[in-house]
């Protein structure tokens, strides 16, 4: 009359368990879609602000060396890697325009497996890491 009993809960035991692991799995795909989806638009922000900050840096000192300082340091405040710095005179313009380079990197917990999958590898690299450059106007 025990053996019944107990094979009752041995499947109430594992429906659990898989229904506790789906959980997971769900809730580790939707971090790491907030995770991608946040490091986008930190690298749109950080870019954007790092040329901004290289516009009044040089408004204020009128160095294109200073200008950059300003702009790496703001970026490397922010956990970033800046790629790539320009300044240009755009034709027919007297405002320099400053150009900036910004790469962040995303830690995900299930996301970057999908590197592994053939063919994937190059798209998982830019979503994780993704590299935005924004200018001045």
């Amino acid at each position: 009359m025990h053996a019944p009993r107990r094979h009752r809960q041995e499947g109430l035991i594992r429906e659990a368990l898989y229904i506790f692991l789906g959980i997971a799995i769900v809730m580790a795909v939707l971090l790491d879609g907030v995770a991608i989806f946040t490091v986008q638009q930190d690298a749109r922000d950080d870019a954007t602000d790092a040329a901004s900050e290289a516009r009044q840096e040089y408004v204020e000192t009128g160095s294109v060396d200073q200008a950059r300082a300003a702009a790496a340091r703001h970026v490397e405040a922010n956990d970033a890697e800046m790629l790539g710095f320009t300044a240009a005179r755009p034709a027919g313009d007297s405002a320099i325009q400053f150009t900036v380079t910004v790469q962040h990197h995303a830690e995900t917990y299930v996301f970057k497996y999908l590197k592994y999958v053939p063919g994937l590898d190059t798209w998982v690299e830019d979503m994780q890491n993704p590299t935005i450059t924004r200018s001045t106007e």
